[in-house]
């Protein structure tokens, strides 16, 4: 009997013995957040001497809070709350490490909101530098993806702009307003992991310029082929490319009418793209789209409330949606052989066997087959005033 209570003892000893190692060892590696430097944005570039160019944004805490609280108007120039750091490195690991020659403080990568992608690096491949991305225990994997466009990642993190106090977070909502507009490929760290690795659709990443000295523009899109950036994409063929692929939640679509112009607002999309086989081979590429949507400005002369007119508006919508998505196809198909559409996940889906053969140069198949685009469009509202204001 006492041995038994005595291995109680022993087996109660040691139970609690571990949960005290598994509670402490959980926290052994914190640090306060005094102690690092909270990175908001990464920018890329490949230097001209074949090195990774790295720049990091850093909040600075303190100045946010004195910005947001009005302090130091009176007594002096106010600190910035963010700063840039640059350095150039063999690759993204090193360059980061490296950093510390330069800051005081670790850098936090956690906080990270954007990343953007230069040219030059995006042209040479990206799927090097994603490598470290994927590694990383500290990396944000919803940070949002931008290539940039006729500038550099540098200049673009170090714009001062008049909006908000973070330009991380100023570029993050631009990319967030997609959702309204529909002119940006809006790319997440952890699709692009995915589609990098998908060799039935290649990636597509949203584009940013500069704008002005304080500003941006995140509109139309970067595409890629095999890791490398191929070609852009204009901001109608971006929508275009968006509605084909089931990414258009919401836009406004302009279309003659009357000598005017009429704008529609797009409320609801559906897109869907499939791939019809003959004789054991495909065939045709098609494209359906459908969708809803409200007259939301009119300029012209003529009466929107009958239903003959209405059907007309229909038409004019579904032929306009239809173009912007054959200027997509066509610059996918002919200029950059590059399947960004996702017909070949159609294939290795429903047709494995095919898509065994034709895996490794799908491609060129693609560029070859031709194209059927169809567009329902519906209207559903035409506002409180049925015809437009009359001058008389």
């Amino acid at each position: 009997m006492r041995r038994k209570v005595k291995l109680f003892r022993i087996t109660a000893m040691l139970a609690v013995l571990c949960l005290v190692l598994l509670i402490l060892s959980g926290c052994w590696n914190n640090r306060d957040l005094s102690e690092l430097n909270m990175v908001t944005a990464l920018g890329i570039e490949r230097s001209e001497d074949g090195k990774v160019l790295v720049t990091v944004q850093v909040v600075e805490p303190a100045a946010i809070q004195s910005t947001a609280s009005g302090k130091g108007k009176g007594g002096g120039e106010q600190p910035k709350p963010v700063f840039t750091v640059s350095y150039k490195g063999e690759t993204v690991f090193d360059a980061l490490r490296s950093m510390l020659s330069q800051v005081d403080k670790r850098l936090f990568l956690s906080t990270t909101q954007v990343l953007i992608l230069g040219e030059r690096l995006s042209k040479d491949g990206i799927v090097g530098v994603l490598d470290f991305f994927q590694r990383d225990h500290e990396v944000e994997y919803e940070m949002d993806v931008l290539v940039a466009k006729d500038t550099t990642p540098t200049e673009l993190l170090q714009i001062e702009n008049d909006i908000d106090p973070i330009p991380a977070v100023y570029i993050k909502k631009t990319v967030e307003n997609t959702v309204s507009r529909a002119k940006v490929k809006r790319t997440m760290l952890i699709d692009l992991i995915k589609d990098i690795g998908n060799s039935g659709r290649q990636p597509v990443i949203g584009q940013i310029t500069k704008a002005g000295e304080k500003v941006v523009r995140t509109e139309g899109a970067a595409a890629f082929k095999d890791g490398k950036l191929v070609g852009w994409l204009g901001p109608y063929a971006t929508r275009g490319f968006l509605f084909a692929t089931d990414k258009v939640k919401s836009a406004i679509v302009n279309i003659p009418a009357d000598d005017g112009k009429i704008s529609m607002e797009i409320i609801r999309s559906k897109g869907k793209v499939d791939i019809k086989f003959e004789n054991g081979n495909p065939a045709l590429l098609t494209v359906q789209i459908s969708l809803e949507a409200n007259v939301g400005e009119y300029e012209g002369e003529g009466k929107l409330a009958s239903p003959d007119a209405l059907h007309k508006l229909e038409e004019i919508l579904g032929e306009e949606i239809k173009k912007e998505i054959g200027i997509a196809i066509k610059l996918a198909q002919k200029e950059y052989s590059s399947d960004i559409f996702g017909f070949g996940e159609q294939i290795h889906k429903y047709h494995p066997q095919y898509w065994k053969k034709v895996e490794n140069n799908w491609d060129d198949v693609f560029s070859n087959l031709p194209v059927e685009i169809k567009v329902d469009a519906k209207v559903r509202r035409t506002g409180v005033i049925k015809d437009p204001i009359k001058k008389d």
